[in-house]
């Protein structure tokens, strides 16, 4: 490999490209608001999950500064590009500069209240990185608010107006990931690697995990049978519950550590996943009357 491409994929590391996948919530809003075939709104999604992205990478930089000394400690993180010397710390300064920059100026082309968010993100996702991922309940918490953020922020650019119990229901989603994250780290590396896995039990988080799920459950039952529009996906409640069901047990054999990791590895969790997001969208825009 030569030493430009090394370079490129140091920086691509850094960034932590693959963790991009996460800013695709900004569309979900587009699917239960009947605006897939709007094609004026991909623009501004587009934009929007780019400005989402690069906001994301400014804060893995910073995090991955912050935890410069702990990650070369670490069997694993010791490999990061930062931690690995790949990528000097000046280099690392001017990368989180511009991306905070540029993700800031591009949010300020789309929308006022789209900014905030964004300014929301940054500065809920830096606290987190600060202090917040050490304090137990508050960091799994944090990280379903980003979540929440992502989702809020789609709304707001084609400008629609979020059903509470839908936006809910992806909260205690997202709380669940959060909380599954948190298991999976405490089983595979023990409690050593992170400050709040000393605090957290395997018992406390398969019960957190419990109720999580049963929300998610309820909070999109709840909006199946109360919106005029949920009411057509009253079928796919079913397949809500297995999914979440289905993923639990791919944990428990850990299958992996992030969401991506335990639903790519386990074909059961997997064709769920696909499953529901077919069911969903097929119903959505069923050109019937139920």
């Amino acid at each position: 490999m030569s030493r430009k491409v090394e370079r490129v994929s140091a920086f691509r590391k850094l960034l932590r490209v693959e963790q991009w996948y996460k800013n695709l919530m900004l569309g979900v809003p587009a699917i239960f608001a009947l605006k897939l075939g709007d094609a004026s709104i991909y623009p501004r999604l587009l934009l929007g999950y780019i400005t989402l992205s690069l906001a994301s990478s400014s804060v893995y930089i910073f995090n991955d500064i912050r935890d410069l000394e702990a990650d070369r400690a670490h069997p694993i993180k010791r490999f990061r590009p930062l931690a690995s010397g790949q990528i000097s710390i000046k280099e690392a300064f001017v990368m989180l500069a511009l991306l905070l920059v540029s993700s800031i100026l591009l949010a300020s082309m789309l929308d006022k209240l789209f900014t905030l968010l964004v300014i929301l993100f940054i500065t809920l996702s830096t606290f987190y990185s600060l202090f917040l991922k050490r304090i137990a309940v508050v960091d799994v918490t944090s990280i379903a608010l980003n979540y929440l953020i992502r989702v809020v922020s789609g709304a707001v650019l084609i400008k629609v107006e979020a059903s509470s119990w839908l936006v809910s229901g992806f909260f205690f989603l997202a709380l669940f990931l959060a909380l599954s994250k948190r298991k999976a780290e405490l089983v595979t590396t023990g409690s050593g690697a992170r400050d709040v896995l000393k605090i957290y039990s395997q018992r406390w988080l398969d019960q957190a995990l419990a109720m999580a799920a049963a929300m998610t459950i309820v909070t999109y039952a709840v909006y199946c049978a109360e919106a005029p529009l949920g009411r057509r996906l009253v079928p796919t409640i079913p397949v809500m519950a297995f999914f979440l069901l289905r993923y639990t047990l791919a944990l428990e054999v850990n299958n992996g550590e992030h969401p991506h990791e335990i639903i790519m590895r386990d074909k059961p969790t997997l064709i769920s996943a696909l499953l529901l997001v077919a069911s969903v969208i097929t119903l959505v825009y069923l050109p019937i009357e139920f």
